[in-house]
């Protein structure tokens, strides 16, 4: 029975008790009963066109979206529409990507011009793997999440659907990826970000928890405080209940005052819970104060406490076990610091050469006197591809460190000098072209309305982050250089307090960046460290486990972005945006 029907049946009953009832009233009575259940008459058929209106509405929106919920938000498509043309879209932007990220080193190096053939060599099975994985991740995510909402329909909540739906299309995904070393770049990095976004959540449920609790005991105090001044007085000898010390003089002074004695039963009564409770809400106060200024102040260092601990990860496997790190970012780190001029394809030996020296030399990473350094790193089975950089026979360093890090001379002083100079030309090449391809991308209509602002923009984060990047080579370098001449040797810990001392240099970027340049450091620092483990025997390769590991990533990433997405930056939220839409 619908709306309609049930409406009818009870008007029509209405109408007949009070036909029934206008018998045995006199006229004046019968007059206003009638005119009373005229106007609940009216009323009623007013709801009843109100709720036919509404369920109108309702029927028209699902003829409309092919029978979809109603918490679906994909208005104009149906649910199947929408997973099959998010999936095709994926695919083809996908491919378009990975094809033109293949092609545009060949460009940039002006190759395609001599090999034309190397635009047909991107149409390969790498590139149509990538493209599959992007089109089944967003597809199959949309599908399963409206699966969820039209199996259970209103029972469970949009954090279960997007949980489940999220874990779904990541298992689907990221088994169709074969590039493994993609696959396990692809999930750390979502791994990492959706670790960020559920501890900014949970913080966020936290601080929220505290506002509660903290508005709670406000409006109980103030309840207190008003029943506190509100003193019995009078008729009738009730006791008298009182909150205050002022209050409880002026009573016994206006008591002592009177002439004849009060009754037993009509003595003062005093109020000691309301004392006992404004010292607990105090206590609790202050404890909610403390906990959110915890929290503020947690926000506010956690992209450098992560970029500190994330640097002293890195320099740790760098110095110590180096052949763990992958070749390119050998590379990378090689360009970066300037040596790959001082030691030509020869950076990872060199490192390897100090950790070795300081763990198990016999001097503990110190060069004995009467030894040059040529000569003392000839006698090192690790450092025999780089004994031919030293130019110079006669230079003596005090530490192998130093006669590795900077051969060509013994001042440490002056090595920061050269270091800066090879560091800041190269960062500024990385980062010049990145900041402009972020104008373009996302600031477009910022550099048509003010182009000279958005140019001198882009010049100043661009010199700015190539300051950032010559001041953490600088730190992580020549900063163990300090160490040892403060400590007068070589340890361990010294090269971990300079990798997180080197994480500081990262309040010279923007506010805005820090975390992020916190992340990418922390995935690196993650994946080595793992390699590490395994090296070592710590822990055991987990086969599948980035299958595993994607596929939770998924599901929480999916679960904020569905139900709270102010929880992720306004940057990665406007991608996630453009890439899984509105759903």
């Amino acid at each position: 029975m619908d709306v309609g029907d049930t409406t009818y049946l009870l008007n029509a009953f209405i109408e007949a008790i009070a036909r029934i009832t206008s018998y045995a009233l006199t006229d004046q009575e019968k007059e206003s009963v009638v005119h009373g259940f005229r106007r609940f008459h009216e009323r009623l058929e007013r709801i009843k066109s109100s709720s036919s209106l509404r369920q109108l509405a309702i029927e028209s929106r699902q003829r409309s979206e092919g029978g979809s919920s109603a918490t679906c938000h994909h208005e104009g498509k149906t649910c199947t529409q929408n997973a099959v043309r998010g999936s095709l879209k994926a695919f083809a932007v996908g491919y378009a990507v990975k094809y033109a990220l293949d092609v545009a080193p060949h460009a940039i190096s002006l190759r395609l011009f001599s090999k034309p053939s190397l635009l047909l060599r991107a149409f390969n099975r790498d590139t149509a793997s990538f493209a599959m994985f992007i089109s089944a991740a967003i597809g199959s995510y949309k599908a399963f999440l409206c699966a969820m909402r039209r199996i259970f329909k209103g029972r469970s909540s949009d954090y279960t659907n997007a949980l489940v739906a999220g874990v779904l299309s990541g298992f689907v995904a990221i088994k169709l990826d074969r590039n493994r070393s993609r696959r396990v770049a692809i999930t750390l990095y979502v791994a990492s970000r959706a670790l960020q976004y559920g501890c900014v959540w949970l913080v966020d449920r936290w601080q929220a928890s505290l506002q509660r609790q903290e508005d709670h005991i406000r409006g109980m105090s103030l309840k207190r405080s008003q029943s506190a001044t509100d003193v019995g007085g009078g008729g009738g000898g009730e006791a008298q209940t009182l909150g205050s010390a002022q209050t409880k003089k002026r009573v016994l002074l206006q008591m002592s005052r009177a002439s004849p004695p009060l009754p037993p039963a009509q003595h003062v009564k005093w109020d000691t819970d309301v004392v006992d409770n404004n010292a607990d809400s105090k206590r609790e106060m202050r404890r909610i104060g403390l906990l959110k200024r915890l929290i503020s102040i947690s926000r506010k260092c956690a992209p450098t406490a992560l970029m500190s601990a994330s640097c002293a990860a890195i320099v740790y496997v760098l110095v110590f076990h180096t052949h763990v790190l992958p070749r390119g970012y050998m590379n990378f780190l090689s360009k970066a610091s300037g040596y790959d001029t001082v030691y030509p394809r020869k950076t990872a030996s060199a490192m390897a050469s100090v950790g070795q020296e300081v763990l198990h030399g016999r001097h503990r990473g110190a060069i004995p006197k009467g030894m040059s350094t040529k000569e003392y790193l000839s006698t090192l089975p690790l450092a025999n591809d780089i004994v031919s950089a030293i130019k110079d026979d006669a230079i003596r360093h005090d530490f192998v460190g130093c006669g590795i890090f900077h051969p060509h001379t013994t001042s440490c002083t002056f090595a920061v000098l050269s270091t800066a100079l090879a560091s800041f030309p190269y960062a500024f090449k990385v980062y010049a072209p990145l900041n402009a391809a972020v104008l373009l991308l996302f600031k477009r209509s910022k550099l048509l309305r003010d182009p000279k602002s958005a140019l001198f923009s882009l010049a100043k984060s661009s010199a700015r982050s190539s300051v950032f990047f010559t001041l953490i080579v600088l730190a992580i370098i020549n900063g163990s250089c300090m160490v040892r001449s403060l400590l007068g040797r070589d340890t361990f810990y010294g090269y971990l307090f300079t990798g997180a001392a080197s994480g500081l240099t990262v309040l010279v970027e923007a506010p805005s960046r820090r975390m992020e340049l916190a992340m990418y450091c922390f995935v690196r620092a993650i994946e080595n460290v793992w390699d590490v483990g395994i090296k070592r025997n710590w822990w055991k390769h987990i086969r599948h486990a980035e299958v595993a590991l994607f596929s939770a990533a998924m599901g929480i990433m999916m679960t904020i972005y569905q139900n709270d997405p102010t929880t992720i930056g306004i940057t990665y939220h406007s991608i996630l945006t453009r890439i899984f839409g509105k759903n």
